[in-house]
């Protein structure tokens, strides 16, 4: 009988613990896993491309606070492009503060690289998200993404270098024309000279001395390109304005009405000495005979008033008594 009560009571113990066991390990997976076993809760979606280290129960935060946690992956296809659904299990008390203008955004969490998902707090004017809706993913630089950017960076600074090292090796061999002139030190000798040169100039300039550098501290040249320039805009301004004989001639119309005036009317005599024998002119021009006449008319007084100043006294007399 004894034996009996002794084997009751140690089922008992043993019962008792074994429950309470079962309750611990319930409790510390549900504390280590983050499970709203006990709340009701609904489910969102994000696209992604790559998951880049999400797991079934990673963390989902709501504004940085932990709310839920990632319950599975799917491939699926979504605007023709490939990748992976992630579904998320979020209480439905904070349904409320997740809107249509809510965004995802990956993170990493510690020292281990844990990836987390937190989404932003829409606000109270906004339309909550429903059961099974997507919420927009907001892009975020990870270490594959800064690497894969990276990536041209560094195989240009490779090419870079390659080419600094082929021109360092020119130069130190002395090819090329910088190479010859490190080389050679004749040519060096030349350039310093000529920086020399280069040296005393702008010394000179500084100092006052030589024509240059008196002109480049006295301020007599600026003054009369100043002048100059004054005047020209004067005159400008005056011709513009018709002022003066020539601004008179440049804006008034009366010198070339009668230059063409005058232009025709020299054309019409033109016309009548080429066309007409009557007149003196046209006579002159066309016919033959007149102008032999007046040909020898010509020459006759002229040897007349050669022969009167040569022998005056036989034109003129005089006489006292």
């Amino acid at each position: 009988m004894k034996n009996k009560k002794l084997a009751l009571r140690n089922l008992k113990v043993g019962m008792t613990v074994f429950l309470g066991l079962v309750v611990l390990f319930i409790f510390l997976f549900m504390v280590g896993t983050e499970n709203n076993v006990f709340t009701s809760t609904y489910r969102l979606n994000i696209f992604l491309s790559n998951i880049q280290g999400l797991n079934n129960g990673s963390l989902v935060s709501l504004g940085g606070m932990k709310i839920g946690n990632v319950e599975s992956f799917e491939f699926s296809r979504r605007n023709n492009v490939n990748g992976v659904i992630a579904g998320l299990r979020i209480p439905e008390k904070y349904k409320q503060m997740i809107t249509v203008k809510s965004y995802a955004m990956l993170k990493t969490k510690g020292l281990l690289g844990d990836e987390t998902v937190d989404i932003s707090i829409g606000q109270r004017n906004e339309t909550p998200l429903e059961e099974n809706d997507f919420i927009t993913l907001k892009p975020t630089l990870s270490f594959a993404s800064f690497a894969d950017k990276m990536t041209p960076v560094i195989d240009d600074f490779a090419n870079t270098m390659k080419n600094l090292n082929s021109i360092t090796d020119k130069l130190s061999n002395g090819k090329g024309s910088l190479g010859r002139l490190l080389e050679n030190p004749t040519a060096l000798k030349n350039l310093e000279g000529v920086l020399n040169n280069l040296n005393s100039i702008t010394k000179a300039i500084v100092n006052k001395e030589g024509s240059i550098g008196k002109l480049t501290y006295e301020d007599s040249l600026y003054k009369n390109i100043s002048n100059l320039s004054f005047n020209l805009s004067s005159i400008t301004d005056s011709l513009k304005n018709g002022k003066g004989s020539l601004g008179k001639l440049l804006s008034s119309d009366k010198l070339y009405n009668k230059v063409s005036s005058l232009s025709d009317r020299f054309d019409n005599l033109l016309s009548k000495t080429e066309n007409s024998d009557t007149t003196m002119i046209g006579g002159l021009f066309n016919d033959s005979k007149m102008y032999r006449q007046f040909n020898s008319l010509i020459y006759d007084l002229n040897a007349l008033i050669k022969d009167l100043k040569e022998h005056p006294e036989n034109y003129v007399q005089f006489s006292v008594f």
